[in-house]
């Protein structure tokens, strides 16, 4: 694999050498192959004190996959496939060679920034070797070593956290609260204009409000920070549901649907706008793989008294409430 993919990178395969490169990279199986090639690849390239701003290349790549719906006649392998090349090949790619680099006033205090657009995400090793998974439109800072007896990182959005045991106290730092850990997996959403949401997988955490409202969670627990009233609540829930995003599923359970609306718009890339807000409060129930965006309106066409309509060349999706007349 490594031949074709340097050739690849330098634009040198022809027609035949790209369609077996991109059978290498889909093929299962393959994946930890690629990954130490990106990674060598990343190292010997030069890092500079400023990189240039690419985010509006990345945005523009990841617009053109998701705007590339398939028909819904085509197979499920097919859907699969594509999803499979979209994940292997461009965005781990880009993920890689769009980090921003960012040095501080001390030139030894090196900070990285992941961080991933619409309607993508990523996984990445930090250098204490915890595990992250970065759900789309989020973006994670963090030190290129850590040092001083801590690891701290800076978190917008939603991230899925496997922490590495190694004696030093792992801090996530958000907008709004701090979650503590030792080892553990948990996931943090902290979206601006959303409620903050903690769901702890295993091992133990605690949280703090920056107004001094402390708690702690144990496996199986989800803490709502309401950050009006700078209290925490705790319930149990199925942490499966709130990590499958990891695995390329969205779950819903009896979720309004203005929670609905706001993970569409992140996972599709999609401007949702509900006509009627009386439709807010309705739920829904439903598992998300593979399926396009009208492929799950058209669920919900089945499931709420609710109709839509989409323009997909400005990407924006319109919910209408279903008329009950019985007129013809």
């Amino acid at each position: 694999m490594k031949k074709f993919f340097q050739k690849y990178l330098e634009n040198r395969c022809g027609e035949d050498e790209f369609n077996l490169f991109v059978d290498l990279i889909t093929k299962q199986g393959n994946e930890k192959e690629l990954s130490v090639n990106m990674k060598e690849d990343w190292n010997t390239m030069p890092l500079h004190d400023e990189a240039p701003d690419l985010s509006d290349t990345l945005h523009q790549i990841h617009y053109q996959i998701n705007s590339q719906e398939v028909p819904l006649s085509r197979s499920r392998k097919m859907m699969t496939y594509l999803v499979r090349l979209a994940a292997v090949l461009f965005i781990p790619l880009a993920v890689t060679y769009f980090f921003q680099v960012y040095k501080g006033r001390n030139a030894s205090a090196v900070y990285q920034t992941v961080s991933t657009p619409l309607a993508s995400k990523t996984s990445f090793q930090l250098p204490d070797g915890s595990t992250v998974w970065l759900n789309s439109g989020s973006s994670l800072r963090f030190p290129a070593k850590f040092v001083g007896g801590k690891r701290l990182v800076e978190l917008m959005g939603e991230a899925y956290f496997d922490v590495a045991k190694n004696g030093d106290p792992f801090t996530v730092k958000t907008s709004r609260f701090d979650v503590n850990v030792m080892g553990t997996a948990f996931d943090v959403m902290a979206y601006r204009n959303e409620i903050p949401v903690v769901t702890l997988e295993r091992g133990k955490v605690m949280l703090e409000t920056h107004s001094g409202a402390r708690d702690f969670l144990t496996p199986g627990e989800q803490a709502h920070i309401d950050t009006l009233q700078e209290s925490i609540t705790l319930s149990k829930v199925d942490t499966r549901i709130f990590s499958a995003w990891i695995h390329d599923r969205l779950i819903f359970q009896n979720e309004p649907l203005s929670t609905v609306v706001k993970r569409l718009e992140r996972w599709y890339n999609v401007n949702i706008h509900v006509d009627d807000p009386s439709l807010m409060d309705l739920r829904l129930t439903a598992n998300i793989e593979f399926e396009s965006i009208r492929e799950i309106m058209e669920l919900m066409e089945i499931t709420l008294p609710v109709k839509y309509a989409y323009n997909k060349d400005a990407r924006k999706l319109t919910i209408y409430r279903k008329s009950t007349s019985t007129n013809k």
